[in-house]
């Protein structure tokens, strides 16, 4: 029921993915990656000494989640594949009252300029905090992973060029498919097809929001 329900949507969240003891585990190594990291373009934002940790992927203390036995057998079933790769691995620190917004677009965009040409790809965002619209979670389209939008070129508060799908594209695929909200607890997760149109609002509420993203 979980493949079929992915295989149609374009997504799929699992609850309970990480325990308590693995929460603690990670925040703490976070934290400290969060100091040592130096600041990087992209990695900060207007009110935000930093906004993301990059280059997660090769962390040792981390690996231990892609290691996981059911994460890797869960990612070989929705891609329907027995030979699959985790090829970056990040954290977004969306701050209370100041992490910006995420505008949304498809992934396979990005990853298309990037040099990849399969679309057989996915992401697992990981909720290491509670994670809603509140503090900025995020939005779904359910089903449109089954197609490849258009997207306009714009300039982000850092000023690095980014990608969005256009007003007009949206109203239409809302008119039978509306976006929906994630909103699950911390250690929570979900994994989503890279053709899948996601974004997210800023946070400005009281409460962070980390998400460990893996792809």
């Amino acid at each position: 029921n979980q493949l079929n329900f992915f295989k149609k949507n374009g997504y799929l969240v699992i609850r309970d993915f990480l325990n308590s003891k693995e929460l603690n585990k990670i925040s703490k190594i976070l934290k400290k990656l969060e100091k040592k990291q130096k600041k990087s373009i992209g990695a900060y934002e207007p009110g935000v000494k930093k906004s993301q940790i990059h280059s997660l992927n090769n962390e040792k203390g981390l690996d231990f989640i892609k290691n996981k036995s059911f994460y890797r057998k869960l990612t070989q079933k929705l891609l329907r594949s027995q030979d699959t790769y985790t090829w970056g691995a990040k954290c977004n620190l969306k701050r209370k009252w100041h992490g910006s917004c995420e505008y949304y677009h498809q992934d396979f965009f990005y990853n298309r300029k990037s040099g990849f040409k399969t679309s057989n790809m996915l992401a697992c965002a990981i909720f290491i905090d509670d994670h809603s619209h509140e503090n900025g979670g995020i939005w779904i389209f359910p089903k449109s992973h089954k197609k490849i939008y258009k997207h306009e070129k714009f300039l982000n508060i850092n000023s690095l060029q980014k990608y969005l799908i256009p007003l007009y594209t949206l109203d239409k695929i809302s008119k039978t498919n509306l976006p929906i909200s994630i909103n699950e607890k911390k250690g929570s997760c979900i994994f989503f097809h890279c053709k899948i149109i996601h974004g997210s609002s800023h946070n400005i509420s009281r409460h962070d929001r980390k998400t460990l993203i893996y792809d």
